[in-house]
């Protein structure tokens, strides 16, 4: 055989082989047919069940977040803490009411604005049913009162107001169970009170 034969054979084999393979791989078989079509309904089905899945969390999501998603705009006519009209007219009329407060127990006498200007004891016993005592505070033995939310020392003096008028007032003596206060302005007079502490 000759070389151009030997070529000729090999394309003829070429040509045959290419046509099996193109005839196996083109055209399907009823079983291959039947295989492939399966095959793309079961990808089309895990895709409805992924979609399916995927529509489902998003559900649950807009339910949890929608306000945070999708905020509600804030009508600026609309105030949440300002009362009804009908509640405030209300609350006008009415005097709140009294609050005890606790800390030392003084007996004063109701102050009315006609009253002629306090003096000594009486200034005094306002002055303290006027401010805020709190407990006692010991650190590194020393001893400390909290008088309107400040920490203060024996020997200390602070004022507080009475019918617009400041009163200096000195803490004489401090314990843990009693304070004794003075007052520390001489046009004022002079008082003293021991007053209890709880």
């Amino acid at each position: 055989m000759n070389k151009q034969t030997k070529q000729l054979l090999a394309l003829v084999c070429l040509l045959i082989a290419w046509a099996i393979s193109w005839r196996v791989n083109r055209i399907p078989t009823g079983a291959a047919a039947a295989a492939l079509k399966a095959k793309a309904a079961k990808s089309a089905q895990q895709e409805n069940l992924l979609s399916l899945r995927f529509h489902k969390v998003r559900a649950q999501m807009d339910g949890l977040y929608h306000y945070r998603i999708k905020p509600v705009p804030f009508d600026s006519r609309e105030n949440p803490f300002r009362l009804p009209a009908f509640m405030e007219e209300a609350t006008v009329d009415k005097e709140p009411p009294a609050t005890v407060a606790k800390g030392p127990v003084i007996e004063a006498a109701p102050i009315s604005p006609e009253a002629p200007a306090e003096s000594g004891e009486t200034l005094l016993k306002h002055a303290i049913g006027v401010m805020r005592l709190g407990g006692v505070v010991t650190m590194n033995n020393n001893s400390q009162l909290n008088v309107d939310g400040e920490l203060r020392k024996e020997g200390d003096v602070f004022t507080v107001t009475v019918k617009a008028k400041l009163v200096l007032i000195r803490i004489k003596h401090l314990t843990t169970n009693y304070v004794v206060l003075a007052l520390d302005d001489p046009a004022a007079g002079s008082a003293e009170a021991r007053v209890r502490l709880n």
